[in-house]
């Protein structure tokens, strides 16, 4: 008889560096990481995507020895989606046993919920990774804050600010809900691991020498993409030379508007959309810099992993992200939707590399503080602690 503590790991699906990002990327890395000895891990997506990453991702996670069930089909229609995915996966759920559902992000926690309903028993750990969940559904966001307090057994906030708003929520304060404090993480040996010796400048054609400045993340309203390609624009007009890249994909009519924007802004010879990529971390040590224009985040994971490898950054001044990067320490921080602020950041760093080296040393140890390793022994202890017949 297994003995182990049983854990899934609710996640909207595998599409690191496609349509997901730093959440689920966070959510495997995190599942890797767990004591395989103590814990029994299960990777449970609510969707099922069909896209490429997926079946790479799913090597990956099997070759070390970790279960990957997956629900429904994904359709764009979230209501549907929702209901078809809690429907898939109550018997999936039941037949798996787990000890304990862990949901990461808005909708898992969601489906989480959902599924506590049926069965009580089953404590649900819900970790909170954004500032701001279902951002173009705010009674989806007022309803989901006012249910956790009740259907979640323990909430996690990855950042500082984070962990302040639910902990200030008054019905986490009068159902006394417990609120752990446990950061986002990186695996940087792994991350030195999967190097590949993608050289993008000679695949892009580009001069070895030519400016490069990167934006990765999915092509989303959070990440502020309409933003960067006005300051670029500004950029442009003082550094003509000039290249951005963007790495990432999206949903609709959204890839296409953008776009359509960079050609409007004289950019469509300048800017690069090299869609999901595998190599991302390759990408992003080629960086001269790279760039975040978010408008809200949690504690981004792309900006620990520039820091980990030495490429200097430039991001909006938001909770989370100045978490990471400390203005004149390691990186430059801009107001967000502020193109101009922006491009001002970006042309002064590619212009003193002295400044972008002794940022990107500092950001070098900054970041060897956010350990993966050490972000799975606080959720061993959390997942003991809910478990004490199976933790002697």
């Amino acid at each position: 008889m297994d003995e182990r503590i049983s854990v899934v790991q609710l996640i909207p699906g595998l599409i690191v560096g496609d349509l997901g990002g730093g959440l689920e990327l966070y959510s495997i890395r995190l599942a890797q990481a767990l004591d395989r000895r103590l814990f029994r891990v299960q990777m449970v997506c609510l969707w099922r995507f069909d896209r490429p990453v997926e079946q790479q991702w799913e090597a990956e996670l099997r070759h070390d020895g970790i279960e990957v069930h997956y629900g429904p089909a994904y359709n764009p229609r979230m209501t549907h989606t929702v209901v078809q995915s809690l429907t898939d996966l109550r018997p999936l759920i039941k037949r798996l046993r787990p000890d304990i559902i862990h949901a990461h992000g808005e909708y898992a926690g969601v489906i989480g919920m959902g599924l506590r309903l049926t069965n009580r028993s089953i404590p649900l750990v819900r970790t909170c990774h954004t500032t701001c969940e279902f951002p173009n559904h705010p009674p989806l966001r007022f309803a989901t804050a006012m249910l956790y307090p009740f259907l979640a057994t323990v909430q996690v906030g990855v950042s500082s600010t984070i962990v302040d708003n639910l902990r200030h929520h008054l019905l986490v304060r009068i159902t006394r809900q417990p609120i752990w404090a446990i950061n986002n993480g990186i695996d940087v040996e792994r991350i030195m691991q999967q190097r590949r010796g993608t050289n993008i400048r000679q695949e892009l054609g580009l001069h070895p020498n030519v400016p490069l400045f990167g934006l990765i993340g999915r092509l989303t309203e959070q990440k502020g993409i309409p933003d960067a390609l006005q300051a670029f624009a500004l950029v442009r007009e003082q550094i003509p030379q000039a290249v951005l890249i963007i790495v990432g994909d999206g949903y609709g009519e959204k890839p296409q508007r953008l776009k359509e924007q960079a050609i409007a802004l004289g950019l469509s010879q300048a800017v690069f959309w090299l869609g999901a990529r595998s190599d991302a971390i390759d990408i992003i040590a080629s960086l001269d810099v790279l760039l975040s224009a978010s408008l809200w985040e949690g504690l981004p994971t792309v900006i620990l992993e520039a820091m980990a490898v030495g490429t200097p950054v430039v991001a909006t001044d938001i909770p989370g992200t100045r978490e990471l990067v400390v203005h004149e320490q390691t990186g430059l921080l801009a107001p967000p939707q502020n193109p101009p602020a922006l491009a001002q950041a970006m042309i002064r760093l590619i212009s003193d590399p002295g400044l972008a080296q002794r940022l990107a040393a500092s950001a070098r140890e900054r970041a060897a503080q956010f350990s993966i390793t050490a972000a799975a022994r606080q959720y061993e202890r959390l997942y003991r602690s809910l478990i004490p017949q199976k933790s002697q």
